[in-house]
């Protein structure tokens, strides 16, 4: 009995070393997303999205990686991950923020005072703060003020908390006929951030 027991335990530990048993695996098809970390591929951010998308907290979050990936990560697919996120109205025909997010793609793209990255706007609601660097983790959620939110149905207007503004940012979102939260309008979620302080003087 203890040598089966003990059997059963090894062959586990085998099978978890070896990649059969994952914890927390988020599956698309024949994807499998075992941890969200940078340099995704457009089907992990997919597999993502269809998971995150149908909530609009999960969008947001969505938008925020995507962000990452496009001007952090100079991630190829990043900006067709943007795409997913926006109402079809500010999409191109290859599935990328038209010209109308111009300025949304170069304000995020803008180096925070004491970072040595682009993209610490965006890192700021997943973690990042001048503490700490604006680092920021894929796993983090974003914390919204439901002070200040309005939700209905079908659009709500969601207040984000940044670790490196005082003000938490709006951002309205509305449910599409698949149930997926697209977002129409996020102009404050990019405007600035309080620089790291340098105390090397």
């Amino acid at each position: 009995m203890k040598s089966g027991i003990i059997l059963l335990m090894v062959v586990t530990i085998f099978l978890a070393c070896s990649g059969f048993v994952q914890a927390a695996d988020v599956e698309k098809g024949d994807v499998q997303i075992t941890a969200l970390s940078p340099n995704m591929s457009l089907d992990e951010f997919q597999a993502l999205w269809e998971k995150e998308g149908k909530t609009p907290e999960g969008s947001v979050r969505c938008l925020i990686i995507a962000v990452l990936e496009t001007v952090k990560e100079e991630n190829p697919d990043g900006k067709k991950m943007w795409g997913m996120v926006l109402a079809k109205d500010y999409v191109d025909k290859n599935g990328e923020p038209d010209s109308t997010q111009r300025l949304a793609v170069d304000q995020f793209s803008r180096v925070v005072k004491g970072t040595n990255f682009r993209g610490g706007i965006a890192a700021s609601y997943l973690g990042g703060k001048p503490a700490n660097g604006y680092a920021s983790s894929y796993d983090a959620k974003v914390v919204v003020d439901e002070n200040n939110t309005r939700r209905s149905d079908n659009e709500v207007k969601l207040f984000v908390r940044s670790g490196g503004k005082d003000n938490p940012s709006p951002v309205l979102l509305k449910r599409n006929k698949d149930g997926y939260w697209k977002v129409f309008e996020y102009s404050s979620l990019f405007t600035g951030v309080k620089p790291v302080e340098n105390n090397d003087f």
